[in-house]
């Protein structure tokens, strides 16, 4: 999905919209057999409370997570936000020590600081990979062409 998204973000061949769009249906049929046995449809005790929890998980956390994510796709390198898209569970654990009072053992916390050196590691990368970039499409770049600036420039 995300090679996916890098590449039509990055061709135009699509928009954020469109990509997750078709990630939405790739996933809708991967997911539709097991839906089939457990039951499309919830519990409906309180369906109105239901039904609006259905509705914010799909436009907020999902649609809108997913837009924003496709779209950045467009501006960083496939690597980098694979790797960022990995601080989705390191959010989740943070969450649990925070409010659930979890406790993490080591290896969950080697983990935590190995993923997030390599969030600092590519960002800083990406910022380096960018300034080059700026620098060397900038107008004062030499591509091979001579152009004479005025204060070189000798009468003959």
């Amino acid at each position: 999905m995300t090679l996916l998204g890098r590449f039509s973000g990055r061709q135009n061949t699509g928009g954020a919209f469109e990509s997750t769009v078709t990630g939405f249906a790739v996933g809708t049929v991967c997911l539709l057999p097991m839906a089939l046995l457990e039951g499309l449809l919830p519990a409906m005790e309180r369906p109105a409370w239901t039904l609006g929890l259905i509705l914010y998980l799909g436009a907020v956390p999902t649609a809108l997570a997913y837009t924003l994510f496709f779209a950045g796709l467009g501006v960083v390198r496939a690597t980098t936000a694979s790797v960022v898209a990995l601080v989705e569970p390191l959010t989740a654990a943070v969450i649990g020590v925070l409010v659930f009072g979890e406790r993490l053992n080591a290896i969950v916390l080697t983990g935590t600081a190995l993923l997030l050196f390599a969030v600092v590691f590519l960002a800083a990368d990406e910022g380096v990979g960018r300034a080059a970039s700026r620098r060397a499409s900038g107008p004062d770049v030499d591509h091979g062409q001579r152009t004479s600036h005025p204060a070189t420039q000798t009468k003959d």
